[in-house]
């Protein structure tokens, strides 16, 4: 009897930028769709939820949607080969501390022991010097825990989103999408999962 090989799975948790809010077809022009297309080898599935905040003590917290359940219930039956945790750009306006944001960051990643994870920077915003402030104090803390965590990081705060944000100047249009599924393809390419 021939037994299929079930395809190693990479998973991305994250917002309404994961999800593909505000495009024309979020199906065929979100990032994990170009991630797909670059890699059929793999089985990329999308755990986006629109509003959410990686601090949980939020109604729209990430462990409080039906995007971190349905991930819970896909990595016990086929464990994922890789996790890209691509959250905290929400919690810019959203926010408590350093140190609730650092804690609660690492109890998501307990939520998925012993997974592979690459831990993502939110992209830039068009958007004011409070934004900015924000997003880069944000990107500190995901590098900082990283390193304590031996986690790589994809760092897309540094990322070109010049004609790839859309009229909200948040989300990225499918430009932006391209860019970041660029930046997640080098990457993959890079370190190929074993």
């Amino acid at each position: 009897m021939n037994e299929t090989k079930e395809k190693p799975t990479i998973a991305f948790v994250g917002d309404s930028i994961t999800e593909g809010w505000g495009l024309a077809d979020w199906t065929r022009e979100r990032f994990t769709t170009f991630v797909q297309a670059a890699f059929p080898q793999y089985d990329i599935l999308n755990f986006g939820s629109s509003g959410a905040t990686l601090q949980s003590q939020f109604d729209m917290g990430y462990t409080h949607t039906l995007a971190f359940q349905a991930s819970q219930k896909a990595n016990r039956q086929h464990p994922f080969a890789l996790l890209f945790v691509f959250l905290g750009a929400n919690d810019v306006w959203q926010w408590t501390s350093e140190a609730t944001f650092t804690s609660e960051y690492l109890a998501l990643l307990d939520c998925y022991p012993d997974t592979p994870k690459v831990l993502v920077t939110p992209i830039p915003m068009n958007a004011g010097p409070y934004e900015h402030h924000k997003i880069e104090q944000i990107r500190q803390l995901i590098i900082q825990i990283g390193k304590k965590e031996h986690i790589p990081v994809l760092d897309l705060t540094t990322l070109s989103m010049k004609d790839g944000l859309s009229f909200d100047g948040v989300h990225p249009n499918v430009n932006g999408q391209k860019k970041i599924a660029e930046a997640i393809i080098n990457y993959l390419n890079a370190h190929p999962i074993q």
